[in-house]
């Protein structure tokens, strides 16, 4: 019997070679592309002080979150978030770059995450952020490097699904309900209980205009031109226009570069993070079914930091790619041609430095530490090296 001890915590798993081997494949062809479109990359500490991550405008949840004491008694956190600690670090020590500030990252995050199977605690993600620029063309480029990135690792059926808080928000300051009826309504518009939020509405005091578009976010997902027309014929506020009209340009630009059919909207999306205040989005496929993505607009949450600023950006979940791109069977590594080499005793400096060339060339080459025949062959056959050759042999390969 395995003793407890040796066990992993629920939540979180040991990765093996070939698992590392593609987590790093996938996480370098992110960074380098996010590197070529002008991103620069960023890396914030593991450990944070819990009240970055307690303001009004976010979604503390403490119960999901990994405490700890310091020696001066203050009450720390296992990053939950990549967002706001990249935030902070923009207002506190970035405040004077120059903007538009496009920032990348590929790091853990730490939380108890109910949805996910088997209550996940530790992901990795890699993600970009665009700080100081408010137009809709910061959440396009966002948008567009999400779809561009997924095709750049070769991911198939790609879909954006996009979603605007501004609408449901408004709505919210509309109408009188109390936080858990707001909740509630939000659990419904989720779930897409048609039927339920109907009959729950009409227990409220809400104003039919309202309760009309209430009734309807639910079903209005699908393509650009179906769900903004059926936009256009409910009873919007000013408020509600205008949000329209942003995501139609959004959509429009996207359609604009050729990438129109990668792109849905979805306006029954929730923002459970409380912090976005705009354009909202993730990103599946159909293969998985699950979020590979999500991110949206946070103009607001700078000011947490002392500096008014619009920010918008995304992150990745490394292991649902990397198991999107298995299923797919997209995972083609570059081949590297590994040798083997005997070591007799009689590997000189002249051998080393083939050996070197070797390397640099991208080929594995190792030197054996076995002596007998039999065990380099089985050691040779388990790890599956191609080619397995005496140290004088070298000097034949120059």
């Amino acid at each position: 019997m395995v003793s407890k001890r040796v066990l992993l915590p629920e939540g979180v798993q040991d990765l093996l070679i070939d698992d590392c081997v593609y987590r790093r494949y996938i996480e370098d062809k992110l960074m380098a592309h996010f590197s070529s479109m002008g991103y620069m990359e960023v890396s914030s500490p593991t450990l944070e002080y819990y009240d970055i991550f307690s303001f009004d405008d976010q979604d503390a949840s403490g119960d999901q979150m990994f405490k700890l004491i310091d020696t001066n008694g203050r009450l720390l956190v296992l990053r939950p978030d990549c967002t706001i600690p990249i935030a902070r670090m923009v207002g506190t020590k970035m405040k004077d770059f120059i903007y538009p500030l496009k920032l990348s990252y590929v790091q853990n995050v730490f939380r108890i995450d109910e949805e996910q199977a088997g209550k996940k605690r530790e992901f990795r993600q890699a993600g970009v952020e665009i700080f100081g620029v408010s137009s809709y063309k910061a959440d396009v480029e966002i948008i567009v490097t999400a779809i561009e990135n997924l095709k750049h690792l070769g991911v198939e059926d790609v879909q954006i699904d996009i979603g605007q808080v501004k609408i449901l928000k408004e709505v919210f300051e509309n109408i009188q309900i109390t936080e858990e009826q707001k909740e509630k309504l939000i659990g419904f518009i989720e779930n897409k209980n048609f039927v339920e939020i109907g009959d729950y509405i009409e227990s409220l005091d809400v104003a039919p205009n309202m309760a009309k578009i209430l009734k309807e976010i639910p079903r209005l997902f699908g393509s650009p031109e179906e769900v903004l027309q059926s936009l256009e014929e409910l009873p919007l506020t000013e408020a509600m226009k205008v949000a329209k009209e942003e995501l139609a340009q959004i959509c429009r630009a996207i359609d604009d570069i050729g990438l129109g059919d990668y792109i849905s909207i979805d306006l029954g999306m929730v923002a459970r993070l409380e912090y976005y205040t705009g354009i909202i989005f993730k990103g599946f496929t159909k293969s998985l079914g699950v979020v590979l993505l999500s991110g949206g607009r946070y103009n607001q949450l700078m000011e947490n930091f002392g500096l008014n600023c619009p920010a918008t950006g995304f992150a990745f979940v490394i292991n649902k790619i990397t198991k999107a791109l298995k299923l797919q069977e997209k995972l083609n590594m570059a081949f590297r041609t590994h040798y083997l080499v005997i070591d007799r005793g009689n590997i000189n400096k002249k051998h080393l430095e083939e050996i070197k060339r070797m390397r640099e060339q991208g080929c594995i080459v190792e030197i054996s530490l076995l002596d007998k025949k039999e065990e380099i062959e089985a050691y040779g056959k388990r790890r599956k090296v191609d080619i397995i050759i005496e140290a004088e042999q070298l000097e034949d390969l120059v």
